[in-house]
């Protein structure tokens, strides 16, 4: 089958990332699972239960504005709030705290996932999940995992990525 040519890329739509894996405990820190979504309009998360259940942990959104050096949860330390429920109004809809996704024992239903979108962000932007408590960034709330964990995925909306999927910083 042909690829569809079109006209216009307005709006691109991403390729999925990876920011967190499976059963990864306590995730990266090296910045292999960091991405720049610099100039993206918004991201869009999935945390999605493939991962043995998990007995505690929490996946928590972080951004750096400044190349990675000061990681910052979502909505803390004077960061506007841009995490939601894919399901929450745009305008309205009840903000995540700190950039918490679901936690162990709340996590989505077996093979299923939790959809959250983030964004928009000024200035320059790299985004990160965050579970490894002694990594925990200003405000974060990432806390290791004990035993299983989620992937969580990202996919970047509006942003030019030469048709391919964005590359990690490491």
């Amino acid at each position: 089958m042909a690829a569809i040519v079109r006209r216009s890329l307005i709006c691109p739509i991403g390729i999925p990332v990876t920011l967190a894996t499976a059963n990864d405990l306590d995730g990266t820190t090296d910045g292999t699972q960091h991405f720049d979504v610099s100039g993206a309009q918004r991201v869009l998360i999935w945390q999605i239960n493939d991962g043995t259940d998990g007995t505690a942990g929490i996946d928590c959104v972080e951004v750096s504005h400044d190349g990675g050096s000061q990681w910052i949860a979502d909505g803390t330390n004077n960061l506007p709030a841009t995490g939601l429920l894919a399901s929450a109004d745009d305008d309205a809809g009840t903000v995540l705290v700190a950039g918490a996704l679901n936690a162990a024992g709340v996590e989505p239903a077996t093979v299923e996932a939790g959809m959250f979108k983030f964004g928009p962000f000024e200035g320059p932007t790299l985004i990160r999940v965050n579970r490894d408590t002694s990594a925990r960034g200003l405000g974060g709330v990432g806390t290791d995992w004990v035993t299983g964990a989620p992937t969580v995925l990202m996919i970047p909306i509006g942003m030019p990525s030469g048709g391919g999927a964005i590359a990690a910083e490491a």
